[in-house]
């Protein structure tokens, strides 16, 4: 071993750690250079052993055990806190939702129901006159009304709820299909065959009148 390789050695090993057979020592032997390299380090590691050795303890382990616990046991009560303020706050948000969000929606749905619509229903079978005698007794609301046209138009306007309307909707929708309804059976099948007289009847005769009578054309309920 050469001094190159020992001063290597040396520099990533200690003396202590040396038996005195080993090949760094025995080439201190042979080379004074060496040997008073070696002798310098180890009086500097003699040194900064009595020196580490004259140190008191930066803390008491009694003392850093003590700590440990508070630290954990203030990390338990802070868990606990965390978990007490989330619960707080949800009870907050229920509360604060039952006093004004579900009010104010059971309002707007209230409000939605019975705010008034208006919808022009066309007619297939029914008269104006007969649609209107059907839901006659459905549009009762405050403001609701049907209006009957008076060019012949074959259909009815209708403003009301929007539960009325539906319900008028499907009223009409049953009666104009339904196939027995009066609309949809031929003229002479209403008649009775018994009585020839009637089905021989002058088709061209003028009708009577009735008399002039004031008509309403809206109905207001």
């Amino acid at each position: 071993m050469n001094c190159t390789e020992v001063l290597t050695t040396l520099s990533t090993a200690s003396l202590r750690d040396m038996a005195l057979d080993s090949a760094v020592m025995a080439h201190c032997d042979a080379c004074p250079d060496c040997a008073r390299v070696t002798t310098l380090l180890r009086d500097k590691e003699y040194e900064a052993a009595t020196l580490l050795n004259g140190l008191t303890p930066m803390s008491n382990p009694i003392a850093v055990a003590e700590q440990s616990m508070i630290t954990s046991h203030r990390r338990r009560l802070g868990r606990v806190a965390v978990m007490a303020s989330g619960a707080a706050l949800f009870v907050t948000i229920w509360i604060a939702a039952s006093l004004t969000i579900i009010p104010a929606l059971n309002v707007a749905d209230a409000r939605r129901v019975t705010r008034l619509a208006t919808e022009t229903i066309s007619l297939t079978c029914l008269s104006p006159q007969q649609a209107a005698d059907i839901i006659n007794p459905y549009v009762r609301s405050n403001g609701s009304a049907y209006y009957i046209p008076t060019t012949g138009i074959s259909a009815i306007t209708v403003r009301a709820t929007w539960v009325e309307l539906a319900k008028v909707r499907n009223l009409l929708h049953d009666f104009e299909s339904d196939p027995k309804a009066a609309c949809h059976v031929p003229l002479g099948s209403l008649l009775n065959k018994d009585q020839p007289s009637l089905l021989k009847a002058d088709r061209s005769a003028a009708p009577a009148l009735a008399p002039d009578k004031a008509t309403t054309p809206s109905k207001t309920r």
